[in-house]
């Protein structure tokens, strides 16, 4: 350090403002020095020249500390016999001027601040370290300007379902923390700083598309591309309608020496005691968490069947199975074991394709993963009994059409509570009822034994439609006319302008067409107009013009 001033005389360096004093008004400043913590007093609103002394460099800067903001004016770096000049020391000696604190590469072996040596106090505990990396990394959070949200990158479509991966479900950094190896010599020289990684997701939950938005060193960014491109496929974003879209995720990733090697020490530890046990780090697939019965719930909620075809037996069972991919999507569904009667079989076949999102498989090991799974479900055909019957209930003096009613089960039970519906048209609910809603231009609506609503009824004669040759006919939101049968499974979805009911295995209808006023009926009377009439048979397929 002797020979520092005399050099910076001799290029005739100009400093800001003149050395100043230390008073006894200090400030506690914490500087993240090489394996250890340094503290330095400053005193409040002064202007400072200061003076370092290295192992291989010496420094010297002048900055004002008014515990709000600092600017440093410039920076001489001594190397040998040559002073070299940098705007900041950006690319040497401090890292870091925020919040009350500096932040140095090197350890110093003296330390000036205005006219007087400071002392500097070092704390050599790693809980030290950790504290001083907690405050490190809460100034960074805080400092940080980048948006975290997850956004489509087509900004028409919204997102519904955010991604999600095994094992780290919303949280990525989580990952980067886990999975990242420091570079060593960040290590060594106890580097903190962090790194801001934004990359594209495509349909298949994989990673695309990687940008770096801001970091505080180049080998910390080589990490992060490192580890993003390694990332194994999330469940995709998806939109209101289930379906899968692209978007932009953003992820902040801290880089803290202490914590790091506190992370090592922890994961060699797990490492050995999992080398002694047996447990299989894997959850299984589900539909509804923590509901075994779910997906039997499901199914069974929606099965109708005419138990009837059990002939004398109590029951009959189907065995089926489900196959689910790593996204939780079903991928096929198989008949295992008939329960005998294929239309059964069939229609659960066909519940369970319709069926919504699970969540699949995960394997906990290394950095997780979703993975591919295999059901087997048993469904129970049961002969229905007392219980899987609909009674109309009212306080009237008479069960009439018009009069409020609710509907009650076999033993009782209210199923169907007073006020759900206006009033009904079927008194008794064996398989399908018949009911109005309870709202200004009600639909006439098909329930089920358990009182839930399965479709809107086609009106006909101030009424629900007739059943012919075994169907009626039903329609969707959009008015359009399908088919169902009188278990209430609909056998020709909704497709069609206008309809007429079956007549010798055939009915007549439209894609096409107007609903117009029959002359002189005053409004009361209608009929249908299209140049275009077909002629279907009781699978839905057109059988001639």
């Amino acid at each position: 350090m002797k020979h520092f001033l005399p050099i910076l005389f001799i290029f005739s360096f100009k400093l800001v403002s003149s050395l100043l004093t230390q008073d006894k008004k200090c400030a506690d400043m914490s500087a993240l020095l090489e394996n250890k913590i340094g503290k330095v007093q400053l005193p409040k609103d002064k202007q400072y020249a200061m003076e370092m002394e290295f192992r291989s460099a010496g420094w010297r800067t002048t900055f004002l500390y008014d515990e709000k903001q600092t600017k440093t004016f410039y920076s001489y770096s001594l190397h040998g016999d040559k002073i070299k000049v940098f705007e900041s020391g950006e690319n040497y000696i401090i890292q870091e001027f925020t919040d009350s604190t500096l932040t140095f590469l090197y350890l110093p072996e003296s330390l000036t601040i205005g006219v007087t040596p400071v002392r500097c106090t070092a704390d050599n505990s790693i809980q030290g370290q950790r504290e001083n990396e907690k405050r490190l990394g809460s100034i960074w959070r805080k400092e940080d300007i980048w948006d975290k949200d997850t956004v489509p990158i087509n900004k028409t479509q919204a997102i519904k379902e955010l991604p999600r991966w095994a094992v780290w479900d919303y949280d990525l950094e989580k990952y980067f923390v886990s999975q990242m190896k420091y570079p060593k010599e960040l290590l060594k020289k106890n580097v903190a700083g962090h790194s801001v990684v934004m990359f594209s997701i495509d349909t298949l939950g994989l990673p695309r598309e990687i940008n770096i938005l801001t970091t505080t060193h180049k080998e910390f960014d080589k990490e992060i591309i490192r580890l993003t491109k390694g990332l194994p496929h999330c469940l995709p974003c998806r939109d209101k309608e289930g379906k899968r879209i692209e978007c932009f995720h953003t992820v902040y990733v801290p880089f803290l020496p202490q914590h790091y090697r506190d992370r090592v020490k922890a994961d060699s530890i797990a490492e050995e005691e999992l080398k002694q046990s047996f447990v299989e780090w894997e959850t299984v697939s589900y539909f509804e968490k923590a509901n075994p019965y779910a997906v039997t719930n499901y199914i069974n909620e929606r099965l109708t069947y005419d138990s009837k075809l059990l002939n004398g037996k109590k029951e009959a069972k189907g065995i089926y199975t489900i196959r689910i991919d790593s996204y939780g999507e079903i991928i096929k569904v198989e008949t295992l074991q008939s329960c005998g009667i294929p239309e059964w079989d069939n229609q659960v076949l066909q519940i369970i394709k319709c069926m919504p999102q699970w969540t699949p498989s995960i394997n906990f090991h290394g950095k997780g993963e979703y993975r591919n799974s295999v059901w087997t479900i048993p469904v129970v055909f049961k002969k229905k009994n007392r219980e899987e019957v609909l009674i109309a209930h009212t306080n009237e003096e008479n069960l009439e059409v018009g009069i409020p009613i609710c509907y009650l089960s076999g033993h009782g039970d209210t199923i169907v509570p007073y006020g759900k519906y206006r009033f009904c048209q079927t008194d008794t609910v064996r398989d399908i009822g018949f009911v109005y809603e309870n709202k200004p231009d009600g639909q006439i609506v098909c329930i089920d034994v358990k009182g839930r609503k399965l479709f809107n009824v086609f009106k006909y004669d101030n009424g629900a439609d007739y059943v012919q040759e075994g169907l009626f006919r039903l329609t969707n939101d959009k008015g359009l006319i399908g088919f169902a049968d009188t278990l209430g499974n609909i056998i020709i979805k909704p497709q069609f302008k206008f309809a007429f009911p079956f007549e010798n295995g055939k009915a007549k209808v439209s894609f096409s067409g107007e609903n117009k006023e029959v002359p002189d009926s005053n409004d009361e009377r209608y009929y249908w107009d299209s140049s275009d009439w077909y002629y279907i048979n009781k699978n839905g397929k057109i059988t001639n013009k």
